[in-house]
């Protein structure tokens, strides 16, 4: 079975973290989009304060099925989730 569930990915392209989840996701195959915001540091602010984290990535999951958004986390949340 295929899996559609999206991926949606907050961060910095010069972030560690944020690329080894986008290579994460890669080697799994899902879908993800990924925004870059490494000019846009004040969205990055709004983002962390809105999802209470403290660092970036900011990594949610869309249910296919559902269009339920789930916070997963960061870097090794993701991993964890996952089972990576």
């Amino acid at each position: 079975m295929v899996n559609l569930d999206n991926y949606i990915v907050y961060g910095r392209s010069t972030c560690p973290y944020c690329t080894d989840v986008i290579d994460l996701l890669e080697s799994k195959q899902l879908r993800y989009d990924f925004f870059d915001h490494e000019q846009d540091r004040e969205f990055l602010e709004q983002a962390k304060r809105f999802y209470n984290r403290s660092t970036v990535p900011i990594v949610l999951k869309i249910d296919s099925n559902t269009g339920i958004v789930k916070m997963i986390g960061g870097c090794d949340d993701l991993k964890g989730y996952l089972n990576d």
